[in-house]
């Protein structure tokens, strides 16, 4: 049985941004679930990538009343949007790490969320570099067909989608399984003990939280050019959530679900925890009048109630880090 061209386009944006949400998820659990640092400001991470890849990719935007216009025009390809997008995350995530990495667990946290708030404020208001609330339209797609065709434009996203995830859980995979992600893992796990052993672990925290930040640019190079559309505030539907802290909550939730420490287990998590949001909005359509409000908050009820439940029963997450064992 052929599937009908409106259910692919709306299961086919539920792939990609499920992905892109699975690429911050590997961030941050490079971050956290490799080397225990605890990042709160992914989303100001995805903000950077995701503005640069924007300001990079676009064409010059002509005069319009009322529309403020935005930094860049440059028309870069793609791939080179992507890689500036990585570039700028990454930097800037090697800069913040820099004054804070020594800190404790919580006042890292602190300063990068305070981070992450303070970009989407400059973001809001700042209408001549990022068009503020109105937001950036017209971001090209990874392919351009003509006549335009909904379903191969779709298609091509969950392809393009697809392949970067799994080019990037394979080198991951031969990163986090080299002598460098063991030390990574021993910084976690003792890091006194790590530096008695002779390694900086100064330089290995670092490493891994701008690699972390660069993965997050790169979630939000992805992020625009499959919904064609950025703003920072989080209000229209095409965005998503925006660069709102609840991104930053959202991931959390993904990686402690998926498992931490499991590259596998961020991707899982992001497709059960963002699937509950798509799937409260298809089900608003069929909901009665008086229950359509509350779906929303239905679904954060759900979300933590399984929080619990993982907790108590299973606190390794859904797919659990592999046990090494020294022969």
């Amino acid at each position: 049985m052929a599937i009908d061209s409106g259910t692919w386009i709306n299961v086919g944006f539920y792939i990609y941004v499920s992905i892109a949400f699975a690429i911050l998820a590997l961030g941050f659990n490079l971050q956290w679930g490799y080397t225990g640092l605890f990042n709160a400001g992914i989303a100001g991470f995805f903000l950077i990538g995701a503005y640069t890849a924007a300001f990079a990719i676009t064409p010059p935007t002509p005069p319009s009343i009322g529309y403020p216009g935005h930094l860049g025009g440059f028309s870069f390809p793609l791939p080179v949007g992507a890689v500036l997008a990585m570039v700028a995350s990454g930097a800037v995530a090697a800069l913040v790490a820099l004054p804070t990495v020594r800190l404790r667990a919580d006042y890292l946290a602190i300063a990068t969320l305070a981070f992450a708030e303070v970009l989407r404020i400059f973001a809001i208001n700042l209408e001549s570099i990022t068009a503020g609330t109105i937001g950036i339209p017209g971001l090209p797609a990874p392919v351009e067909f003509n006549p335009p065709d909904a379903f191969l434009n779709a298609t091509v996203k969950v392809a393009v989608s697809a392949a970067l995830i799994l080019v990037l859980l394979l080198v991951l995979y031969f990163m986090a399984e080299s002598p460098w992600g063991r030390v990574l893992r021993a910084v976690r796990e003792d890091e006194e003990a790590t530096m008695a052993l002779g390694k900086n672990t100064f330089q290995y925290k670092l490493q891994a939280f701008a690699l972390g930040g660069a993965l997050m640019g790169l979630a939000g190079w992805l992020f625009v050019i499959t919904l064609n559309y950025i703003e920072p505030t989080g209000s229209s539907a095409a965005t998503t959530l925006g660069f709102a802290p609840a991104v930053t909550f959202s991931v959390w939730v993904m990686v402690i679900v998926g498992g931490a420490g499991n590259l596998r287990g961020s991707v899982v998590g992001a497709f059960v925890i963002y699937g509950f949001q798509w799937l409260s909005v298809q089900l608003k359509d069929f909901a009665p009048t008086e229950l359509k409000e509350g779906i929303p908050y239905l679904r954060l009820m759900i979300v933590g109630v399984l929080l619990i439940v993982l907790i108590i029963y299973r606190p390794e997450g859904i797919l659990r880090e592999r046990k090494r064992v020294l022969r």
